[in-house]
């Protein structure tokens, strides 16, 4: 991806001296057991458009559950939802993007200076989140820095796209405010694949139907993938070196089609839509102490409120969460280890009414409230780098309903545990592994869905009996540094217990669609159910300088299978990445291809025939182009060319959700100005 160059065309400065804000010590990237990938805020500068997902996918490992061009869950070595927290600053987003894959995540990237992805010991920080990795945005609100401002106008002709941002600091006080907006995209071919065409086909003629005609190859324009957002956020910073408040408030709103209603006959697909209002308060209180046993203090507090609507008057879905979190920890020194001690209390309370005929609803209200204590330490001795990580939480879950007889409730006590150790060995290198012993309890939804999520159209049904789900993952890595070259490679496998994962049941049924009263809309049902299973990859970067040029090669590949044989649905391909960046006159030019291979891995689904089983998913090669320039007589302005997709490729990621009813987007040519001072 674009921003995959930009992060190269640092590298050459910067590979030593990348600090990993995420954990407690702070140490640059190549002294961290921890895996960890970083997106600066100039590379992410290229995917401001996008949602947090779409933007890190170009990372070693990570992926995205794309749900049109608003949404873009992340997903690390081939799992993402309630396995993967995306966070700002640390903290919860507060949203309920896991909830459901049409769910946007709570995150602006406008006011984004840095992402880091962190997997092994030091997640545990943030919870049971070893095995897979946590998300971490910085939001530069929280970093009280020098005065300045900066200004950001953008257009994508695809979409006829256009975004403006601003940020502006003065004496310890920030605002901020964007607003994007954008038509419905363009894809090169038709919405549907053609293994979905030609099940459709072939189902009709089972049913002594006619089948319809196969659409022509040609550009089209995608329904419901039309999004609308806006932010604003103020904050300020209080105190001195030793003693140090910061607040901040933030708005955000959201307003985007759900991609990936049938449309046939040249109709366009079912209309549905999602407005999302959300509001954070996050306060942060540092305190440098001096002797005894801890050397400083900080506590944050985060508040949430969220509202979500789905669907239409008459029929759709209402979200209503509030979340609350906060963290205290307090980091020192035991002899030659560095150590982080901390508690976490997170409550939760979602509720959920439905309209149209299912009065019962997708979800009961429900409420959830989770106590953790943990503790984190690192060493360095003799060239030799030891993490060791210990979490314990208590997890207690209840559903309400109208009927009191039917309320439940449930209780998770969870113990993880993560370690690991390196060796520094001449020329650079460094030789390490990790193990992380893992336990997460099941979600809400897991636990009590009993309906239709109207967006996805199918209803899930949760298990208030589900065990606690398990997993030992261990990693061995090979890192060098050498001149104007790394390498990393990491090898890594995860063996899950009572693996929680969505099942097709044998339910089926019809509702009429409220857009067009002559249609139906097919409803299927689905189990939460568990399985052992086990996951393994690859993951390898190598990056140099050839003269003027600066490179990047990556390959990744990962593969899932249930304890029955079966696939993990939805695993990424192998994928190989090739960037180039260099400087042509008074522009940095870059050059972005990745070739993702054929998924034929696919899973099964157990309740209906073969057809009915997970498709597979063509390769494609997508190729990006940018160019940025500063003005010599504009100091402080940037401007940038970019042209995503160049050879306008039909482009399916097997990850996300709708990938047979809905491509990515066409060749985008996209033109952007950022001033700053």
């Amino acid at each position: 991806t674009i921003s995959s160059t930009l992060a190269l065309y640092a590298f050459a400065q910067t590979v030593d001296e990348v600090i990993v804000l995420s954990t407690p010590s702070q140490k640059p990237a190549n002294e961290v057991i921890s895996t960890t990938e970083i997106l600066t805020g100039d590379a992410l500068q290229a995917t401001l458009d996008k949602p947090i997902g779409d933007a890190l996918s170009g990372l070693r490992g990570v992926d995205s559950a794309g749900y049109g061009p608003a949404v873009g869950q992340p997903i690390i070595r081939g799992l993402g939802g309630y396995r993967v927290d995306t966070m700002s600053n640390g903290m919860s987003l507060g949203d309920i993007a896991a909830i459901g894959g049409d769910h946007a995540n709570g995150l602006s990237l406008f006011d984004t200076e840095r992402v880091e992805v962190l997997k092994g010991p030091a997640a545990l920080r943030y919870g049971a989140f070893a095995a897979t990795g946590v998300v971490n945005s910085f939001n530069r609100h929280m970093n009280n820095g020098d005065d300045t401002t900066d200004l950001v106008f953008g257009y994508g002709d695809n979409a006829e796209e256009t975004m403006t941002a601003l940020f502006a600091r003065r004496s310890g006080f920030a605002v901020s405010a964007f607003s994007q907006d954008a038509d419905p995209y363009t894809a090169p071919t038709h919405a549907e694949s053609d293994k979905q065409i030609a099940r459709e086909r072939e189902h009709a003629i089972e049913e002594g139907d006619t089948p319809e005609e196969h659409p022509a190859h040609a550009d089209t324009e995608v329904d419901n993938t039309q999004n609308e957002s806006n932010g604003f956020t103020v904050s300020g910073h209080f105190g001195d070196d030793e003693t140090n408040l910061s607040l901040m408030l933030n708005a955000l709103e959201m307003e985007y089609g759900v991609p990936g209603g049938h449309a046939h006959g040249g109709e366009a697909a079912e209309e549905t839509a999602i407005e999302l209002e959300q509001q954070t308060i996050h306060a942060r209180l540092r305190q440098q102490l001096s002797g005894g046993l801890f050397s400083s203090l900080q506590s944050d507090l985060t508040i949430t409120e969220l509202d979500q609507e789905e669907g239409d008057a008459a029929e759709g879905t209402t979200f209503d969460q509030d979340n609350m979190q906060l963290r205290i920890e307090a980091g020192g020194s035991a002899g030659d280890w560095q150590t982080l001690i901390g508690f976490e209390y997170r409550e939760n309370e979602l509720g959920t009414v439905v309209r149209g005929a299912d009065a019962h609803g997708y979800l009961p209200d429900t409420e959830r409230s989770q106590y953790g204590l943990f503790a984190f330490a690192e060493r360095e001795s003799n060239d030799w780098l030891t993490e060791l990580a210990l979490r314990v939480d208590s997890v207690e879950q209840d559903s309400f309903h109208d009927e009191p007889d039917e309320n439940a409730s449930v209780s998770h006590d969870l113990t993880n545990m993560s370690a690991g150790l390196a060796r520094k060995m001449s020329d650079g290198l460094l030789l390490g592994g990790s193990v992380s012993a893992t336990e997460r309890a099941p979600s809400q939804v897991e636990l009590f869905a009993e309906g239709e999520h109207h967006a996805l159209t199918r209803v899930e049904m949760g298990k208030t009996d589900l065990d606690k789900e398990t997993s030992f993952s261990s990693e061995l890595y090979l890192r060098r540094n050498w001149g104007m070259s790394s390498l990393r490679l990491a090898v890594f496998q995860n063996d899950y217990s009572d693996f929680i994962y969505l099942k097709r049941n044998d339910a089926h049924a019809e509702r009429a669609d409220e857009n067009d009263p002559n249609s139906e809309i097919e409803v299927y049902g689905y189990d939460y159910a568990q399985q052992d299973a086990e996951l393994s990859g690859y993951e390898l970067e190598y990056k140099t300088a050839f003269g003027a040029v600066d490179a990047t090669f990556s390959y990744s590949a990962i593969e899932g299978e249930l304890a029955d044989g079966g696939n993990l649905p939805a695993m990424p391909p192998q994928t190989i990445g090739l960037s180039l960046a260099t400087n042509i006159g008074p522009a940095m030019v870059s050059l972005d291809i990745e070739n993702a291979a054929d998924q034929d891995d696919v899973a099964r689904n157990d309740a209906a025939d073969d057809e009915d089983d997970e498709l597979a998913t063509d390769g494609y090669t997508s190729v990006d182009l940018s160019a940025s320039w500063q003005p010599k007589a504009y100091e402080g302005l940037t401007i940038t060319g970019a042209i995503r997709n160049l050879t306008d490729e039909e482009i399916r990621h097997h990850t996300s959700p709708v990938k047979d009813l809905l491509p990515e987007a066409g060749q985008d040519i996209r033109v952007s100005a950022r001033y700053k001072f």
